[in-house]
Parts: structure tokens; C-alpha cells; sequence
């Protein structure tokens, strides 16, 4: 596993001046990914996120699939147990699939990053902006027919 962290991140990026100081470490994508997710909607939720990692001394031994990859497990592990503590710690951002849905490699004044459209499996998340869309399901209409029980 590579050690990782996710950027903080307004709500709305650059495109409106920053009025607030809340910041968050990623944000639900609006787009559908019916295709591309089994479960988008239903079960699974896209989330868009900036991973600060320095990979270039990974880059070596591994290909940038293979880092993007290593940082998701990371970002997976539940943080450490309290003492004394009963309930089982749940990972920050919920369960996030191991494959990303798109990832790409980019470089800005604070540095060099991994933009990378995660799937994870919690509707609203506190770390995230915004709240992940309902997925359609196919309504069956009518009664059952004799060939569908």
C-alpha cells in the first residue's frame, strides 16, 4: 500500500470565488454511470476526488494503474480503534472500489495530484460534497404473467 491523502476542496472548485472555509475532500459526481458501475444509483455512488501521493518514485516499479490502485487500498483501511471503544471503525469514506471508474495525472501550484472518479458504497458521506443521485429501476407493471413466476 502507498501512503496517501485526499485533496480538501471547496464546494464549488474555481468557478466561484471561495466565500466560506468549509472544505471537504471530494464530491458526488452528477453524471450516470449506469454503464460503466453495476449498481450505479441502487448500490454504488460516484464520488470525484484529488489524491495528493508522490508518484513519481512509485512509477519505477509500478505502472500509474498500479499506484491509483495501492492508493485506494490505503484510503479502504478504517482508522485505528479507540481505547475502549465497542464498535468496529468503519473506513472514512465507505468502501470504495478497488477499480477506479476513471483516473488521470495532473499538476497545479500545490503540486502534482491524481484526479480520480471513485464508486463507493455510502449515498451521503460528511467528507464528501453533495449527496450521491437515486438510480433508476425498471417499474414492473401489471400483474405477473404464468412464464415470469
Amino acid at each position: 500500500m502507498i501512503e496517501c491523502s485526499l485533496r480538501q476542496m471547496s464546494e464549488y472548485g474555481s468557478l466561484l470565488p471561495d466565500r466560506s472555509n468549509k472544505k471537504r475532500e471530494g464530491k458526488y459526481h452528477g453524471s450516470e454511470f449506469y454503464s460503466g458501475v453495476v449498481g450505479y444509483g441502487v448500490k454504488k455512488w460516484v464520488v470525484g476526488v484529488y489524491i495528493d501521493v508522490d508518484y513519481s518514485q512509485h512509477l519505477s516499479n509500478m505502472s500509474e494503474e498500479e499506484v491509483v490502485k495501492e492508493c485506494i487500498k490505503y484510503l479502504n483501511q478504517p482508522p485505528p480503534r479507540k481505547k475502549y471503544q465497542k464498535k468496529k471503525p468503519q473506513p472514512l469514506y465507505g468502501n470504495l472500489d478497488p477499480e477506479p471508474v476513471q483516473f488521470w495525472i495532473d499538476e497545479d501550484s500545490e503540486g502534482k495530484f491524481i484526479g480520480a472518479l471513485l464508486a463507493t458504497d455510502q449515498r451521503k458521506n460528511k467528507k464528501f460534497w453533495g449527496v450521491g443521485g437515486q438510480g433508476r429501476v425498471k417499474r414492473k407493471r401489471g400483474r405477473p404473467r404464468k412464464d415470469e413466476q
